[in-house]
């Protein structure tokens, strides 16, 4: 027994002490060679596995190196790498990267090129920039943070989508959206849009930016010619995070997780002088404030129901509107498990993301939720074959509350009289509280009333991920096939109720008519699908040749892509039934129904050289030829090819600290963009039977039988690509060790053959015609200034610049054209109607209205009435939507553990429609309409014209009492007519400020973490705006972007809810 006891004991030494032996501990410190100072953060790696851990506050570290590991790779960013050889203690001194441009970035089609050898713009944004924005959708993170990039948030409300333009808009009637391509897979970003809102149904927004690696801006034709059609607007690459070990074992699990609480920020100003009432007189039925001066005397208003009637005191309820909104919670959640293999053949990246954001409405009517599930993993079977994947779910649920005339909940808020307690109507039970007794008739309704009755809500679920296969056969050659995928369907129903009221009910003196409120209420479904298979074969060459001097690297492939939609709508009106469900088989009218589907396919053959001299000199040339589906089988082959040259010129300077690194860089592409489907023939729909003067009889089919009839659209079978072309020249230069940085940027854009709608001669039996035609140019400088002012042991000040100027002008349209314009959109109401069209000679997006009349020498021309004189044609303003310039301030200030951290988003000039304003000035809300207190006043300079064409002083004046007061301010733009309206675009916003403390890592250890970190921050701090807005957050719109497009988004609001500032607070944990 004593023996075998012995030999067991000794069986287990052994055994103990060859696992032992099977790794060996590292222990060492990273220092920096220029100031002695410990390196935080620094990445100690085994080479060629992806063991590794990175260094503490100390620049200290531990690692458990396995047998076979025999150099470890030290790096960090801006200095120079070393390898050493595995020992007990390693202490490891770096020098600063006088190149400082050697990172890698992720390009076209996924080719990973060293950023120096770039000959384009290319901006990458890396995940602790975006997670700090600590945004619910990834495209606000990139606000102020890129040059030539506009980030365009449609609202501040929950699930609202955001546009990005780069370097200006392009595209008359089709996409100015860039391409967004998440690990090699491009996405579709959809959207929907109904009652002003426009809501994300997938793509970018499905995407959690705590999954997200980096985000590569790829601005110019060059950069983006190898994806082909899609990318003519520029592509955003995103790279998402993958497998890798923890910092002591194999494994690592993040969490992530941040409360918000979202407040009113913006509101327009409103004048707390005049109470409800109509020219000057107190009458208690208006939804407005033209009545005499508040008192505060004890006053009835609205009308006499059931023998009664609501009293109030006649005083200025200050801030009504503000206290309708309520505080909104929102909660972000993250968990995160990634790590590697013992063999490290295989890494792996799972991920769980929550997020429910509750907005400013009262009820939680207004809600976002989404939940998204990542995998990803890749596995590497020996030394030439790799097989990796990634699977993508995402589910959201969006609760929209519509802003819109009439029984939307903004515009019930809005047309309050200042005297009228907006909370005093809570309780919904109350007739006086309902359309059927409210205070007034005239087109509004009790905004909880409205919250509670009107629907609109969408679902949406997206699927999305590849399949790759990366072989090595030989060495230097990499051949890769990579599937992707993306499916998304969505369902959107949008609802307003029956209002049928009896005028008999109302007993008083005041033409109170509540069948004014009466509409037949309606229900609108949507069901879609999309659908989107990639298919890539990829080849790589890469070698070096002339002992290394010469770098050849040559990529070929092919391309397949095929998309699909279908969708389905439904409406019935007359809602003469509610169950408690937006059903279309409760209405009295018979249901509309329509379906459509399309389905497209691309092709396209492509390949790419680059050579580089000496470390110095890099030529890349590409070449892309694509056949499209949605082209004329005859002319559906556009080519399209690129190059760069960059040259990296401080090779030929001797070293020095000043000037480290410079390179200058020249590009030139073209890049297409083909049709929407089904635009070169004749297409079909359902036939109606007319009667007189044209007039809709019965639609088929008819007692059993069916017809069709030709579209009112001709289509066009020599329609070609729409084709840009772009040329660029950049320089980019380093002083001082990096610490100070420059890149600067022109490009010349140009784009042809716009594919466009336009009216047509009826004499050919269409209304329109689908054409090429036109010309939009874009030219502009970029600059971006990063700078490191401060940098000492335990203190660290980073500061960034980045400064556009885009002119955008449209170069030629068809002469055949009226008007020698297009029409983007507009709001026809009267004088106050405001035009925005696309004009030869001038920027896209220049607005039109009714101007006033002056004399030669400037007087303000006035008719018999004191009234201003307004055009009888539209006129341009002179003003059109594009910012003169824009620009961003990102800073860090750095102090041991804590981190504060400011994000500055700045826009000058363009111009926007308010319907707000609008709505301000009519209702007499507005400040601006207390002007002269309301004493009666003549226009300053004003005259009236004789018959004989000379011209009288006016004596006219404008007063209260007859109506003219109200007349000119809400017909005639207090004299500017529709102009009036328009409000300058510029702001400053602070979008985010945050505060972070890093927990110290001794104190972590001791809770059995790798790391721990706490933030609070705060988003959309503050908007200073142009001194003539005050009514509007600038980035607002309701213009509907699934019916207008992108273009039209920038015309403005039609009443939109206000802009919210969010506060919060986040903890970090890796465990």
């Amino acid at each position: 027994m004593k023996k075998k006891l012995t030999f067991i004991l000794l069986y287990l030494v052994i055994g103990i002490c060859t696992a032992m032996a099977q790794y060996t501990k590292v222990t060492g410190t990273v220092t920096s060679a220029d100031d002695g100072e410990p390196i935080i953060g620094a990445s100690v790696m085994v080479k060629g596995t992806t063991i590794g851990t990175v260094t503490d506050i100390d620049g200290k570290f531990t690692l458990n190196v396995p047998q076979e590991g025999k150099i470890l790779q030290i790096s960090y960013v801006g200095m120079n790498s070393q390898e050493v050889a595995v020992k007990p203690v390693v202490n490891v001194f770096l020098q600063t990267d006088t190149q400082n441009l050697d990172e890698v970035v992720v390009t076209a089609m996924g080719i990973s090129r060293s950023e120096k050898t770039l000959g384009y713009s290319a901006t990458t944004v890396k995940s602790d920039e975006i997670i700090s924005s600590r945004t619910t959708n990834v495209a606000d993170a990139l606000s102020g943070k890129v040059a030539g990039l506009q980030v365009s948030s449609t609202s501040a409300d929950p699930g609202a989508v955001s546009n990005i333009t780069i370097r200006g808009f392009s595209s008359i009637n089709g996409d100015n959206q860039p391409l967004y391509v998440v690990d090699g897979v491009p996405l579709q970003n959809s959207m929907g849009s109904g009652s002003g809102k426009n809501v994300a149904l997938g793509g970018i927004s499905n995407v959690a930016s705590e999954d997200i690696e980096s985000m590569t801006v790829l601005k110019g034709a060059a950069a983006t010619a190898l994806y082909g059609s899609r990318a003519a607007n520029g592509v955003i690459v995103i790279t998402t995070k993958s497998g890798k070990r923890g910092d002591n074992r194999n494994f690592s699990i993040n969490y992530s997780g941040s409360v918000q609480a979202r407040m009113v920020s913006l509101l327009p100003d409103f004048q707390n002088t005049f109470g409800q009432g109509w020219n000057g007189a107190q009458t208690f039925i208006e939804n407005g404030s033209w009545g005499p001066a508040m008192d505060g005397s004890m006053q009835v208003y609205g009308p006499v129901w059931n023998n009664q009637q609501l009293i109030h005191e006649y005083s200025a309820k200050k801030d009504n509107v503000k206290e309708f909104f309520e505080p909104g919670w929102s909660q972000n959640h993250t968990l995160s498990l990634s790590g590697v293999t013992n063999d490290a053949k295989m890494d792996y990246y799972l991920s769980y993301s929550y997020t429910n954001d509750d907005g400013i409405m009262p009820y939680d009517y207004d809600t976002y939720e989404r939940n998204t599930i990542a995998f990803r993993g890749s596995y590497k079977a020996n030394d030439w074959l790799k097989v990796s994947s990634s699977v993508n779910f995402a589910r959201s649920s969006t609760d929209a509350v519509g802003s819109f005339q009439g029984t939307s909940v903004i515009d019930g808020v809005l047309e309050l009289p200042r005297d009228v307690s907006v909370v005093d109507m809570k309780n919904t039970s109350s007739a006086f509280n309902t359309p059927e007794a409210y205070f007034t008739p005239y087109g509004i309704t009790n905004p909880y009333w409205a919250l509670e009755n009107n629907y609109n809500h969408t679902a949406s679920k997206q699927v999305y991920g590849k399949v790759q296969l990366d072989v090595n056969p030989i060495k230097d050659l990499r051949l890769s096939y990579r599937m992707g995928f993306d499916y998304t369907d969505y369902d959107r129903k949008v609802g307003s109720p029956q209002i049928a009221l009896d005028d008999a009910l109302i007993n008083n003196d005041y033409g109170y008519a509540p069948s004014n409120m009466n509409q037949s209420g309606y229900v609108y479904a949507a069901y879609g699908r999309r659908y989107e298979f990639n298919h890539d074969f990829l080849a790589n060459y890469a070698k070096r040749f002339l002992d290394n001097r010469l770098d050849v690297n040559v990529n070929a492939g092919v391309n397949m892509n095929e998309r699909s939609a279908t969708s389905m709508t439904g409406q019935t009106d007359d809602l003469t039934f509610y169950s408690g469900f937006w059903d279309l088989s409760n209405g009295a009218t018979k249901t509309t129904l329509s379906e459509s589907q399309s389905k497209r396919r691309l092709v396209g053959l492509f390949g790419d050289v680059t050579l580089g001299w000496d470390d110095m000199i890099y030529l890349n040339v590409t070449a892309r030829n694509d056949w499209s589906s949605t082209l004329p089988i005859d002319n559906n082959s556009f080519f399209y090819p690129g190059a760069t040259l960059s040259w990296i010129f401080t090779q030929l300077i001797p070293e020095n600290k000043i000037l480290t690194f410079g390179k200058a860089r020249l590009a030139y592409g073209k890049t297409g963009n083909d049709a929407s489907p089904y635009r070169t023939g004749v297409t079909y729909v359902q036939g109606t039977a007319h009667g007189y003067y044209g007039s809709d009889v019965a639609k088929f089919p008819m007692n059993g039988v069916n017809a069709f009839m030709s579209s009112n659209t001709k289509g066009s079978n020599t329609l070609k690509p729409e084709m840009t072309s772009e040329f660029e020249v950049g320089l980019n230069l380093q002083f001082f060790n990096g610490r100070f940085g420059v890149d600067a940027a022109y490009y010349n854009r140009n784009t042809k053959d716009q594919i466009f709608t336009l009216p047509t001669d009826p004499s050919t039996g269409y209304s329109y015609m689908v054409t090429n035609f036109g010309e939009v140019s874009n030219k502009g400088v970029e600059l971006v200034i990063n700078t490191v002012p401060v940098q000492t042991r335990d203190f660290r000040w980073d500061l960034s610049f980045n400064f556009s100027k885009n002119k955008n002008e449209v170069i030629s349209l068809p002469e055949s054209l009226e008007g020698g314009k297009v029409s983007i959109y507009d709001f026809s109401a009267g004088n106050d109607a405001v035009y925005m069209y696309a004009e030869q000679g001038k920027p896209m997006g220049q607005f039109y209205t009714y101007l006033p009349k002056y004399t030669a020498d400037g007087k303000p021309i006035v008719d018999t009435n004191g009234q201003p004189v307004l055009g009888t044609t539209v006129e341009d303003t002179g003003k059109n939507m594009n910012f003169d310039w824009t620009g961003g301030i990102n800073t860090a200030f750095t102090y041991k553990d804590f981190t504060l951290s400011a994000a500055f988003d700045i826009r000058k000039g363009g111009y926007m429609f308010s319907r707000t304003k609008n709505l301000m000035q009519f209702t007499g809300n507005g400040i601006v309409t207390s002007y002269n207190e309301r004493r009666p006043f003549i226009i300053p300079n004003s005259v009236r014209e004789n018959a004989d064409g000379t011209y009288t002083e006016n004596s006219t004046p404008i007063y209260l009492g007859n109506g003219s007061y109200q007349t000119y301010f809400n017909d005639y733009g207090y004299g500017f007519g529709g102009e009036a309206y328009l409000l300058d675009r510029s702001f400053v916003k602070l979008r985010n400020i945050s505060l972070t403390w890093n927990v110290p890592k001794k104190w972590v250890r001791k809770m059995s973490l790798s790391n721990l970190s706490v933030t609070a921050f705060c988003n959309n701090v503050f908007t200073w705006t142009a001194s003539d807005n005050y009514y509007v957050d600038p980035e607002s719109t309701t213009v509907s972007q699934a019916s207008y497009g992108d273009l039209a988004t920038q015309f403005g609001e039609l009443y939109t809810n206000p802009s919210c500032r969010v506060f919060g607070c986040n903890l970090s944990v890796k465990f």
